[in-house]
C-alpha cells in the first residue's frame, strides 16, 4: 500500500459540483458548481504502483475525456481518496434549479445560495432539501507525488489515456 499526493498543476483546474434534492417535491433538484483555484487530495493504492487513474468526461464540461472526479476515482489499484485542501473557491459559481416552475422560488434559492453558500439550502425553511452527492473534478496536468517526494506530472491524451505531461517551450 502506498499514499500519493495529487495536486492540480495549474490554477483554476478544479470544480466542485454539489447535488441537492427535495424530499417533498418530486424532481426538484439544485446543482451548485463552484470553481476553485487549487485542489489537493491524498490517494491510497492497494500496492506500491502508480495510481491507475481513468480520465472521463466532466458533467456539463467541454466534451473532452480529460477529467477525474477525485471523490470517486476508485479504479484499478486505487482504494481510498481523501480531500486535503481546496483553495479559493468562487473562481466561478453557478446555481442551477431544476423541477421548480415558480420563478420567484427559483430566484430565492439562487440568491440564498449565492449569499450564504450551498449548505444554506439544507438549513432553510422546512428542511426538505438534502445534499445527495458531491463531486470534485480536476483536469489538465496533475502533479502526483509519492511518499519519497518523487513527482510525476500526468495529463490525458486525446483518447483519455494517462500520459506524462511535457511543458511546451
Amino acid at each position: 500500500m502506498a499514499t500519493w499526493t495529487i495536486k492540480t498543476y495549474y490554477k483554476k483546474q478544479c470544480e466542485q459540483i454539489e447535488y441537492f434534492f427535495n424530499r417533498e417535491m418530486d424532481g426538484a433538484k439544485v446543482v451548485v458548481r463552484d470553481g476553485f483555484r487549487t485542489a489537493e487530495y491524498e490517494i491510497e493504492t492497494a500496492d506500491d504502483n502508480f495510481p491507475e487513474f481513468e480520465f472521463t468526461y466532466v458533467p456539463g464540461g467541454d466534451g473532452k475525456k480529460d477529467s477525474i472526479n477525485l471523490n470517486d476515482c476508485f479504479t484499478g489499484n486505487i482504494e481510498n481518496s481523501e480531500l486535503v485542501e481546496m483553495f479559493d473557491g468562487g473562481c466561478w459559481f453557478e446555481t442551477e434549479v431544476h423541477g421548480i416552475d415558480d420563478e420567484e422560488e427559483v430566484e430565492r434559492i439562487q440568491e440564498l445560495i449565492s449569499e450564504s453558500g450551498s449548505y444554506a439550502i439544507e438549513e432553510d425553511g422546512d428542511g426538505h432539501w438534502y445534499l445527495s452527492d458531491t463531486e470534485v473534478w480536476v483536469w489538465g496536468p496533475l502533479q502526483v507525488e509519492d511518499e519519497d517526494g518523487n513527482i510525476r506530472i500526468i495529463i490525458a491524451d486525446e483518447e483519455g489515456n494517462v500520459v506524462d505531461f511535457e511543458e511546451e517551450e
